[in-house]
């Protein structure tokens, strides 16, 4: 992995270790479960509703992304490593 992918990652696992990361996931959840779909009052809401949800649920698959990036980005190089091609 070059100097510059490992610092990407590097970067990214520093953020997630902090408190304020975990705070921030926790009130991302607490918002994410604060939707009702019962009270959605036609089709525009209910697609504004999903590409709220969506955001946040990609914010808070944010941390696994990058650490199964960075998982299969190892498994990768190691594989090309060991390839007698």
């Amino acid at each position: 992995m070059d100097k510059e992918l490992q610092d990407y990652y590097e970067n990214y696992f520093s953020l997630f270790n902090h408190a304020g990361w975990k705070q921030l996931m926790e009130d991302l959840e607490d918002a994410a479960d604060s939707f009702n779909i019962l009270n959605v009052e036609g089709a525009k809401e209910l697609h504004v509703m999903q590409g709220k949800l969506q955001m946040l649920n990609q914010m808070l698959n944010w941390e696994d992304a990058i650490s199964n990036a960075h998982e299969n980005n190892e498994i990768d190089e190691s594989y090309q490593a060991t390839d007698l091609h």
